[in-house]
């Protein structure tokens, strides 16, 4: 199979289990009703932590139309904002040829993607680490990547770290 339609399926895959599982992810949490009596019983309500699964997704996408396509799925999940206490939808970890996108010397020519997913960053949609190993390979330097990216030695112990600390690989 091709490497485009290996990504098709790929995205079709990780659409399917967002959709499949974004219902428990934007879930509203209910109140727990404090003890009557008991130092809490202030009349407010707590909130629980709310138990949820965290995803990795490993990416190495080819165009910028697989990347905006990831993009515009994860954009269809996020219904709000994100609090702090909050974690992102997905961890994107970026080792292909996208880390040229992201290159400062080249905003310009791909300034849409760049702020799309600063946008997703902020929103706190994703978490999106870049691969310094790659980056070094396309020769861009560390000091040459927006801020919001955070720089892992090797994208696939990065996604592997991930996995270990509980994160479902898709």
């Amino acid at each position: 199979m091709t490497q485009k339609v290996l990504f098709f399926l790929l995205v079709i895959c990780f659409g399917l289990l967002l959709y499949s599982y974004s219902g428990k992810w934007l879930d509203e949490a209910q109140p727990v009703p404090a003890v009557a009596g008991s130092e809490q019983d202030t009349g407010q309500r707590l909130l629980p932590v709310p138990n949820r699964s965290h995803y990795v997704a490993d990416i190495s996408v080819h165009t910028e139309g697989e990347l905006t396509v990831l993009f515009d799925r994860i954009e269809e999940l996020l219904e709000r904002p994100r609090n702090d206490q909050e974690s992102a939808l997905v961890s994107l970890v970026l080792h292909g040829p996208e880390v040229e996108y992201f290159a400062l010397k080249n905003y310009a020519k791909y300034k849409s993607l760049v702020d799309r997913a600063a946008k997703l960053d902020a929103l706190g949609a994703v978490d999106i680490s870049i691969c310094q190993t790659m980056m070094q390979n396309y020769g861009v330097s560390s000091d040459e990547v927006p801020a919001f990216l955070e720089q892992v030695p090797y994208g696939p112990d990065e996604v592997q770290r991930l996995v270990n600390e509980g994160y479902l690989k898709m």
